[in-house]
């Protein structure tokens, strides 16, 4: 039996028709003014991934819901710490380091559905780097941080 193959929407996934998606992949530190479009972004990749493999794998969409969460809650944690000025942010600080893992764990297994084009899988690993360079910094006070 050969194995069954789709056609991948690659440019769709990569959100190229999304204005202002290119904050995503960057090479440099999110500025804390960017988090808020950054964070509304990752929600679309989620979706177009899902759109993309979900009917591909009924399993695999079952999670849809879950990725979305995760999403929704980094994205919560992140405002709480530009608005919290008092000592509970170093306890969301903590969440976040722990919601940060979940998201790169996600966006890895994103990748690894995908043999090719190297741009596809290099995206997602991009936008993991990113957020590491900006979890980073956050602690050092820089760019606005």
């Amino acid at each position: 039996m050969r194995p069954k193959f789709y056609e991948v929407p690659v440019h769709r996934l990569m959100c190229k028709d999304v204005r202002m998606s290119g904050i995503l992949t960057e090479n440099r530190p999110l500025h804390i003014k960017e988090i808020k479009l950054f964070l509304s972004l990752l929600s679309e990749v989620v979706d177009r991934w899902y759109e993309a493999v979900g009917p591909m794998n009924p399993e695999i969409a079952a999670n849809q819901a879950l990725h979305q969460g995760l999403v929704q809650e980094l994205k919560d944690s992140y405002l709480r710490i530009i608005d919290d000025d008092t000592e509970e942010v170093f306890i969301e600080r903590e969440r976040l380091d722990f919601l940060f893992l979940k998201f790169t764990e996600m966006l890895k297994s994103f990748s690894s559905v995908f043999a090719s084009p190297i741009e596809l899988i290099a995206f997602y690993r991009d936008i993991v780097r990113r957020l590491e360079l900006t979890h980073d910094i956050m602690l050092e006070g820089e760019y606005g941080w």
